[in-house]
């Protein structure tokens, strides 16, 4: 039997003044009434109500459960109403930006847990790597991976991205090896155009910072293109570790310069304003941000 209400039934016994005015009120018959009264009294292992011929009145351990179940079963129903409140204020739509291979690798199976567990908010994600506007162009959030420069939007780092530099064993056997940054501009590079650190590539090795700059044999703004051109022969590119996985284990693709570590990026949510997240963008933001602890980026 249900411990809340059967306080409440007790409640009304009390406040009636007998079993039968508690059960004509709650259109109860009068035993379902008593076999309440009786589970709260086997729960709590004392008598609640005395009862006679002629009145009914409540034990000292009655009074208690009468004092302390009102402020139980009304705190319990202003959680109700809050969660009530929190559940319409999650209604409607969010929309949402990711960078294109990001998002096919990963965002289907998250955004499909997101929406078992909110079905009430619709879900619009634009995949693109352009650097959108979020104000302008109407977007609730975005992700992001790399250096933010805007600091009129508010970021919560959600993971860390590597970046490998690599190409296949055939463009290095013909062309040679680099060793060190600064060989890299003797190299064709496939590169990425939205690329934050532009067309050079920044490492360090220990405490030292290096970089070198290939030269533009292509730019493209599609990582998967330039990851097919450089299985091809077609130079060295440096592209996130989650879109080199398979073709590196295959051997398709060699890193280069394994002595030197390209600097961590960071995948970042990205919105407009601290003070005006809604409880549908919070959900996603605490969705995403409990995802990646759990499933760090690979």
């Amino acid at each position: 039997m249900d411990t809340v209400a059967a306080l409440k039934v007790f409640m009304e016994v009390a406040q009636q003044g007998a079993f039968i005015g508690a059960a004509e009120r709650l259109s109860m018959s009068r035993s379902s009434v008593s076999k309440h009264v009786a589970f709260l009294e086997q729960r709590f292992g004392a008598r609640l109500i005395n009862r006679t011929t002629r009145r009914l009145s409540l034990t000292d351990a009655g009074r208690e459960v009468l004092a302390r179940g009102e402020t139980i079963v009304r705190e319990l129903a202003t959680l109700e109403g809050a969660l009530h409140d929190d559940q319409a204020l999650l209604d409607g739509r969010l929309r949402i930006s990711a960078p294109h291979a990001f998002g096919i690798r990963y965002l289907g199976p998250i955004l499909t847990r997101y929406r078992q567990a909110y079905p009430s908010v619709t879900l619009e994600l634009v995949l693109s790597d352009r650097q959108v506007d979020l104000v302008e162009e109407g977007f609730d959030m975005a992700l992001r991976i790399g250096t933010l420069e805007d600091s009129s939007l508010v970021a919560r780092r959600i993971g860390d991205i590597r970046l490998t530099p690599c190409a296949s064993p055939e463009y290095l056997a013909r062309e040679g090896t680099p060793q060190h940054p600064w060989e890299l501009s003797s190299h064709q590079g496939l590169h990425y155009r939205y690329a934050r650190h532009g067309q050079r590539w920044h490492f360090k090795k220990g405490a030292t910072h290096h970089s070198g700059t290939p030269q533009a044999g292509v730019t493209a703004n599609s990582g998967e293109v330039l990851c097919d051109m450089a299985i091809a022969g077609m130079g060295i590119t440096l592209q996130p570790d989650f879109l080199l996985h398979e073709a590196l284990a295959s051997g398709q693709l060699v890193r280069v310069m394994p002595d030197y570590d390209h600097d961590v990026l960071g995948l970042y949510c990205v919105y407009a304003h601290r003070d005006q997240v809604t409880p549908r963008l919070r959900s996603m933001l605490d969705h995403l941000h409990q995802w990646f602890e759990h499933h760090p980026l690979s």
